[in-house]
């Protein structure tokens, strides 16, 4: 079986269950793994990380440093013998794509979100991408808005393929059991495009009128405590609560208790923005109702009242009677639910996900 070679230089954070997914379940390539550092999911797999210790160690990661081309990685390609590299996210591919000229192995590179929005406005960033886009094999975007962005940076159209996040649907039962009415969640890192300061802000003005909904916050990140002190300021905390960081066991079983996830997801100051987060095609495939911002590919999964509901970015007004309708109406909304359901078995499966990327594999063989 031919090999593919997938590196990231961290493997893999705690949010990055997209990769793991994909690296789990070819059928037609073998996967190998090259990263720097092992963090999460790295259990079953062949994967080989950068030493960490002596002259080898010293010498490579100096030149990691400087984006230069790693003796080490050279030598564990050609040890491997992969047909092709596919490297994760703009700034990890850019590392690889001297070797894969020096070894005349394709590299194709994923892209995931702000790889795509910030990094480009990063000092010598759009050099780096010119060269990648003249140079890689291929390039896959997570959704049409991200192909759109990655056109506008001088991507080759005709390299690029839209390649949707896959889940495990049979693993992603749909609850169609009671839930509590009145309980909203949010879910993801405390960063500022995920916008959890509106979300806050509209649930507090709820609350206030004298409604009973209670958010949930499941995450961590450098704003817990600026949004904790929000909170605190508004004077809601025995509605709004902080879980910190949850496993994604204990996300699933949440929505059973949730009738309504928020994502008010934002473009943040530095250009930052989202891909299409997992949290929202999960909470789809779990029949949670969502309520999502107008933002990147949000709209190409939540289509305003047929599979969820959206607002614009920023608007507290219009995501608290967004939240205030959909949990009014929340008996009327199986359909919607059901939709919602439909669209992710339908176009984010696995399945589908991992054919679609190794298709694409097997057209940037060289000779195909």
């Amino acid at each position: 079986m031919r090999k593919v070679l997938h590196y990231k230089t961290n493997y893999l954070n705690k949010s990055e269950t997209f990769i793991d997914r994909l690296v789990r379940n070819h059928h037609e390539f073998e996967p190998v793994i090259l990263c720097c550092q092992k963090l999460d999911f790295t259990d079953d797999l062949n994967i080989h990380e950068l030493p960490k210790y002596g002259l080898e160690s010293v010498f490579n990661r100096a030149a990691f440093h400087l984006n230069f081309s790693l003796p080490w990685f050279k030598k564990l390609i050609q040890h491997e013998k992969p047909a092709l590299i596919h490297a994760h996210f703009g700034y990890d591919s850019y590392k690889l794509l001297s070797i894969s000229r020096e070894t005349d192995i394709p590299l194709i590179t994923s892209f995931y979100g702000s790889d795509v929005s910030r990094l480009p406005t990063e000092w010598g960033w759009n050099s780096r991408y010119r060269r990648l886009a003249e140079f890689g094999a291929a390039f896959i975007a997570a959704s049409d808005y991200m192909k759109s962005q990655l056109v506008r940076l001088g991507f080759p159209e005709r390299k690029i393929h839209v390649v949707r996040f896959g889940l495990n649907v049979a693993e992603l039962d749909f609850f169609d059991g009671n839930r509590d009415t009145s309980a909203v969640m949010m879910v993801g890192r405390l960063v500022e495009k995920k916008g959890f300061e509106y979300g806050i802000k509209a649930a507090s003005k709820l609350i206030k009128k004298g409604s009973q909904i209670r958010l949930n916050i499941y995450g961590d990140g450098p704003l817990m405590e600026s949004l904790q002190d929000l909170v605190m300021q508004l004077e809601t905390e025995e509605a709004i609560w902080f879980h910190g960081f949850q496993p994604i066991e204990t996300i699933v079983r949440a929505h059973h208790q949730h009738t309504l996830l928020l994502a008010p997801s934002v473009t943040a100051t530095d250009g930052d923005m989202e891909g299409l987060p997992n949290t929202i095609l999960e909470a789809m495939a779990k029949g949670t109702l969502i309520v999502a911002s107008r933002h990147a590919a949000i709209p190409e999964a939540v289509i305003h009242g047929s599979t969820g509901f959206l607002t614009d970015e920023k608007d507290v007004d219009g995501i608290a009677k967004t939240l205030e309708s959909v949990l009014d109406k929340r008996s009327d909304m199986d359909s919607i639910r059901k939709q919602a359901r439909k669209t992710i078995e339908r176009d984010y499966n696995i399945q589908k996900m991992v054919a679609d990327v190794e298709n694409i594999y097997k057209t940037t063989l060289p000779g195909s």
